[in-house]
């Protein structure tokens, strides 16, 4: 039997309409230290009917955005599953996240955000804003972002993923394939999943990747991820991270995974304070309980997980935990299986007395354990900062246009209004006038109200704006004049 090790290590970084209910529980929007990160959603003041399934969108679309980014596909993390790209290739990296508070941070996948550089995200306004990797977690797959948008904004509340019952209704709010915004519900399916993350389009399981999840059936596909799990209350019960594709012969459906919201909130507070999450070593070897094992143990079911060996001079054996030993609670809280203690543990402030519910010959005990910060193994490599993180220098950003022009002369000048224009010569391969699907040979007619008849017109309209400005472009193609939305870098 393969026993899978809860020794800890360091982590590895990487690169609702808002109806009132939801605004009279967000925090004020002033960037005070003793401001509350997330919003909790306000327990009922008497029973009522559930809100309805259209109630719910309403109120919680609003606060989902859409993440993407320019990534180094032939960079660490760059390539998606079975695809790989030439050094120095680069393509669009799109995802969901969800706004935690009025000022803007964001929770995403730090996966969505890996090797990402001019991170965006677009509001459910339309609106376009340049964002940043305030702080990261690549084992857990979580990621938290910064954007400024000039005033509050929709949230939505946290709730209580260990509450969850097996049956509750779900709903998953995200971009799939790019349909941005698209809500699918469903039902939990199963809580504490632990799965091999390569099966669902992950990267390899190992120690130092976290693998403990909510199963729902509501549909998740590629775009999903970073998108928020929600209850029947509109609360987020968790980060929906990955889906089970199957086989080619055999495809699944309706296998989709989330990452329980209580872990984020572990998370949350280290990562807006320090950019990473420090991790705390228990020192113990464990391994989930089979029902033979828990008849052998003469123990009352297989929840739990069972020590199989204990580090000399670990907090563990300060402690007096001995193999053999199930724990079945960490600082009052139930644990499940061997997984879920090694989150527990890990994610674990450094320092901080824990007591430690366990099983000794099926009598319970407890005992009381000192965490000690965990050290990186050796040869264990740090992932460098992310290019998108908030605060780093970028180096020479690109201030171009993203595309150049010439004047319209003979035949092509005629068809442009009063006989004069310009053409796009050159459109860059990746950068804001791709992305706004402008094309070499369209007419520029205007920028917003002014009309474009030489280079320094575009030039005068751009300087009345300022970088992250979206703005309308009036083109003509093949004899047809329509608009499309630049937004300025």
């Amino acid at each position: 039997m393969k026993v899978r090790t809860v020794r800890c290590m360091a982590a590895l970084l990487s690169a609702a309409a808002v109806r009132p209910s939801y605004a009279d529980a967000a925090p004020t929007p002033a960037t005070a230290p003793d401001a509350p990160l997330w919003t909790a959603l306000p327990k009922p003041r008497k029973l009522a009917p559930p809100p309805s399934t259209a109630d719910l969108a309403e109120r919680a679309r609003p606060a989902v955005v859409h993440v993407r980014g320019l990534r180094e596909l032939g960079a660490a993390g760059g390539s998606g599953p079975g695809g790989g790209a030439a050094d120095g290739e680069r393509g669009v990296s799109v995802g969901t996240g969800f706004i935690l508070n009025p000022g803007g941070h964001i929770v995403t996948n730090e996966h969505v955000v890996r090797q990402m550089t001019d991170l965006r995200v677009r509001l459910y306004d339309g609106r376009e804003l340049p964002a940043c990797v305030i702080g990261a977690d690549a084992p857990t797959d979580i990621a938290l972002l910064k954007v400024e948008a000039g005033g509050t904004l929709p949230v939505l509340p946290f709730g209580d993923s260990d509450a969850l019952r097996v049956g509750e209704p779900a709903m998953a709010i995200g971009n799939p394939f790019g349909f941005n915004h698209s809500v699918t519900t469903g039902i939990v399916s199963a809580k504490e999943r632990v799965v091999d993350r390569s099966g669902a389009g992950r990267p390899s399981r190992d120690e130092n990747i976290y693998s403990f999840f909510i199963q729902t059936d509501a549909s998740i596909n590629v775009g999903n991820s970073g998108g928020p799990l929600l209850d029947g209350q509109g609360a987020v019960i968790g980060v929906n991270a990955a889906f089970w594709a199957g086989h080619p012969m055999q495809p699944a459906q309706g296998i989709g995974f989330a990452i329980p919201i209580n872990m984020v909130k572990s998370l949350l507070p280290q990562l807006r304070e320090s950019g990473d999450a420090a991790r705390s070593s228990l020192g113990v070897d464990a391994q989930p309980l089979d029902s033979s094992l828990a008849v052998a143990w003469k123990l009352p079911s297989t929840r739990g997980a069972l020590i199989a060996q204990v580090e000399p001079g670990s907090p563990a054996e300060a402690a007096g935990l001995e193999p053999g030993d199930v724990v079945v609670s960490w600082d009052g809280a139930p644990v499940s299986t061997d997984e879920d203690l090694k989150i527990r543990a890990q994610l674990s402030t450094p320092q901080a007395r824990v007591q430690v519910g366990i099983l000794r010959r099926s009598q319970p005990q407890s005992r009381h354990v000192t965490l000690r910060a965990a050290v990186a193994a050796p040869g264990v490599a740090t992932r460098p900062p992310h290019p998108a993180g908030c605060g780093r220098p970028r180096g020479a950003r690109d201030t171009s246009w993203g595309f150049e022009v010439e004047e319209a002369k003979g035949a092509a000048a005629a068809r442009l209004p009063g006989g004069h224009g310009v053409l796009v010569q050159q459109v860059a391969s990746s950068g804001p006038a791709v992305e706004a699907g402008l094309r070499r040979g369209d007419a520029l007619l205007r920028v917003g109200a002014s009309r474009i008849r030489a280079r320094e017109d575009i030039n005068r309209a751009f300087a009345a704006g300022k970088p992250g400005d979206t703005l309308p472009m009036l083109v003509k193609r093949d004899g047809r004049d329509f608009w499309i939305a630049y937004t300025r870098r």
